[in-house]
């Protein structure tokens, strides 16, 4: 899968007959980057996973596949449709104009036109955020210590070979951490720009972004005691403009002491909730899961996960498992090195990385593929 980075356009092409989308492909190549598939459950798939500008299909041959593709146009109205199509009755076009398809496009294929067509679509796109919404993931712990951090920025990075991904980092105090893990200066925070009267929306939030070299897009909710009340109160706003622009949004929460934190709790589809193999961090994340389900209007989900287990503990994860009542997530192995590699602002790789990043990437396909199945359940359409 090529991967948008959030800046360059990210354009799908579905067409049946391979040669044709290797020929899309070369001349949209300069534009931004571009996905051939030959489905259309193959571009749904892509569609849940990154912010699409763009898709160029076959136009559809039956009312199905008609319906499936004015479901996509109605979810992601951002993105542009425009069909490949030859010899089309006034019915049909009129059909295809009806469900949201922008353009049509000649065939036999013709490059020089469609790459024209695109940079027109381009020119004159307007941007608005579609009922299909990213799912966020929070990572939380009842104790502080146990690794959320680094657990929130690894698995950001596995899911950015799946997807656009961005960091919300909401641990607090300390404030800015995912940016320290990561080497990374911090430039303005979401509270921040607030405090400067600036509306909470993605050209203005894209002023608080950091890049960081996985892949994913940092963003401060604060990064000083000062700015809580202003976070406060920009919370839901500031989590579902995020949630508007990227598929996936990892919320580093850390301890929820603060009333901001829990708001972000409650608005996540997902907690990873954090512990170690110690008496005081199992009753504590124990506290934390009985804190989730005492809210009677969330659905979130909860992804327990173990962390620095080596054998050497009190209680064995099965143990753990048993009093928490569920099974773990993911349960990770004591990593000498990941210390160090936090401490350079590097992720944890190679030779001493042991098996600690593999689990975190079966968590990352967990999670691509949930999202996935919930975006083909939305839009009506079977698994590919």
């Amino acid at each position: 899968m090529t991967r948008s980075d959030g800046q360059a356009p990210h354009i799908i092409v579905c067409h049946h007959d391979a040669a044709g989308r290797e020929r899309l492909a070369e001349a949209l190549a300069s534009t931004g980057h571009v996905d051939g598939v030959h489905s259309l459950a193959q571009a749904i798939d892509l569609l849940a996973l990154s912010a699409v500008t763009c898709l160029i299909v076959d136009a559809p041959s039956d009312r199905p596949t008609r319906a499936a593709l004015g479901r996509i146009a109605a979810a992601y109205p951002a993105t542009r449709i425009l069909v490949l199509a030859q010899g089309l009755s006034f019915e049909e076009a009129r059909a295809l104009i009806r469900i949201g398809v922008r353009d049509v496009l000649p065939l036999p294929i013709d490059p020089a036109a469609c790459r024209d067509a695109v940079h027109e679509v381009l020119a004159e796109r307007a941007g608005g955020a579609g009922p299909v919404r990213g799912s966020a993931i929070a990572v939380a712990a009842g104790k502080g210590g146990v690794g959320c951090t680094a657990i929130a920025v690894h698995l950001a990075a596995a899911l950015a070979s799946h997807g656009d991904v961005a960091v919300l980092d909401g641990d607090a105090p300390p404030f800015g951490t995912v940016a320290t893990a990561g080497d990374l200066d911090p430039g303005a925070s979401i509270a921040g720009l607030l405090r400067q009267r600036l509306p909470i929306e993605p050209p203005v939030l894209r002023r608080a972004a950091v890049m960081h070299p996985a892949g994913f897009t940092v963003f401060p909710l604060w990064s000083a005691p000062a700015e809580l009340q202003e976070a406060e109160d920009a919370v839901p706003l500031a989590l579902d403009t995020l949630l508007a622009m990227y598929p996936f949004v990892i919320i580093d929460v850390g301890r929820p002491v603060l009333p901001p934190q829990r708001v972000l709790l409650r608005r996540a589809a997902a907690v990873v909730a954090v512990a170690t193999l110690d008496l005081l961090a199992l009753r504590n994340l124990r506290h934390l899961v009985d804190l989730l389900a005492a809210d009677p209007g969330s659905s979130t989900r909860l992804l327990p996960l173990l962390n620095r287990c080596d054998g050497d503990e009190s209680y064995t994860a099965e143990q753990a498992a048993a009093a928490l009542g569920q099974p773990f997530a993911a349960v990770l192995p004591h990593i000498p090195a990941l210390r160090r590699c936090l401490d350079r602002g590097e992720l944890l790789a190679g030779a001493d990385a042991g098996a600690w990043p593999h689990a975190i990437a079966r968590l990352a396909e967990e999670v691509a593929s949930r999202r996935r199945d919930d975006v083909r359940t939305m839009l009506g359409h079977p698994a590919a």
